[in-house]
């Protein structure tokens, strides 16, 4: 066995244990949306694949009884897997955009998969889109440029979804996912291209497992810092960013805190119920995002309606401003997207005082956000 051979084998099998543990938690995990169900089975599907991939490479060439055999139907599974395989993750994609994947959408989309799969084991007596030769060699067969086609076929459909999602301006999934997904093609894309030519090089699903797992680590990640129904940083950010900011803190840069809340929010839960509800922080958290992109600050929701902004700014002038921005940002919302409601807010700030704890910040940034409130009901 070769030096790369030997390597090859060892990243499958380093790839696979890593998968295992990744499958396992995501079994574990109480939050079982369809999304999540079919991220893990793709991960399934890539760990039979890695471990075909090193079972052929161990008997690929090599004479003992039954080995032509077995090198047929290892090979038979693990073209047919791929196919499967892309098939499973254009679902995954669809559900990710928003999608609503039916059983006879979810039967269209796998059907290329079941077609070459029955090929894929036909071929293991007709050798059209492989054969094993009487050395135990695998040898593509003349048909095996439609299982390519096919293969890059299921995964360019997908990643047009992706680019329709992002062209046409849908407001329904964040761009942010949508990028997040498209980015998963970059490394199978490159591992196919380098394998096409070279058989027996890592190619499309190793370097798929590489993106799975990558993009795992990223959802882990943003579990613990994202709030997941805004995607806006979460209450587990701010001890960083204050301690972050506070030591930037002086003369022509202060820190300064906000403390936002949404307007009579109960009543658009009571009155047009929770769903309403969830699309109106939803919304309120875009336009916060909105007014600190581009700017040295943060944005968090920390509960409820309730949301934190930190923000470097110049100094008094500047905070007010950023105070109106936010009420602006909400007014342009409220215009250009009609609702049985108006979004309106109500925000407070103060500047750090050099020394101070994050909860005693707090404290004042509240108090101040009260004042606000406070000024409001006495203006009505």
């Amino acid at each position: 066995m070769g030096n790369a051979t030997a390597i090859h084998i060892e990243l499958n099998v380093l790839l696979f244990l890593i998968l295992v543990r990744i499958a396992y938690q995501s079994a574990k995990n109480e939050n079982q949306q369809m999304r999540r169900v079919l991220f893990r089975y793709t991960a399934y599907g890539i760990m039979c694949s890695l471990m075909l991939d090193a079972l052929w490479l161990l008997i690929d060439g090599r004479q003992f009884p039954g080995g032509i055999a077995l090198n047929k139907v290892v090979n038979a599974l693990f073209l047919a897997s791929g196919i499967v395989l892309g098939c499973l993750w254009y679902l995954s994609v669809l559900e990710t955009l928003g999608y609503r994947v039916t059983r006879k959408i979810g039967l269209l989309v796998m059907s290329p998969g079941i077609v070459f799969t029955v090929l894929n084991l036909i071929s293991i007596k007709t050798g059209w889109i492989f054969y094993v030769t009487e050395e135990n060699v695998y040898v593509r067969g003349p048909l095996f440029w439609l299982q390519t086609a096919a293969a890059l076929a299921v995964l360019f459909s997908s990643f047009i979804h992706c680019l329709v999602r992002l062209l046409n301006g849908n407001k329904t999934v964040p761009r942010r996912v949508v990028w997040e997904t498209l980015g998963f093609y970059v490394i199978p894309v490159v591992g196919t291209l380098v394998s096409m030519p070279i058989t027996g090089m890592p190619g499309t699903w190793t370097c798929a497992a590489v993106s799975i797992i990558l993009m795992y680590i990223d959802s882990q990640d943003k579990e613990i810092v994202r709030d997941t129904l805004t995607g806006l940083n979460n209450r587990k950010m701010l001890p960083a960013a204050f301690e972050d900011y506070a030591r930037q803190s002086g003369p022509g840069s202060m820190l300064y805190m906000f403390m936002i809340d949404l307007d009579d929010f109960k009543r658009i839960n009571d009155t047009y119920g929770h769903l309403a509800g969830d699309a109106a922080l939803q919304a309120a958290a875009r336009v916060f995002a909105k007014a600190v992109d581009g700017k040295r600050a943060m944005v968090a929701r920390v509960g409820g309606d309730e949301f934190v902004a930190l923000a470097m700014l110049s100094g008094e002038g500047e905070a007010a401003k950023f105070k109106r921005s936010l009420e602006e940002g909400m007014k342009r919302y409220n215009e250009e997207h009609p609702m049985p409601y108006r979004l309106t807010t109500s925000s407070g700030y103060r500047s750090y005082i050099r020394g101070e704890t994050l909860e005693d910040f707090i404290v004042r940034a509240d108090e101040a956000l009260y004042e606000e409130k406070r000024r409001k009901k006495v203006g009505r």
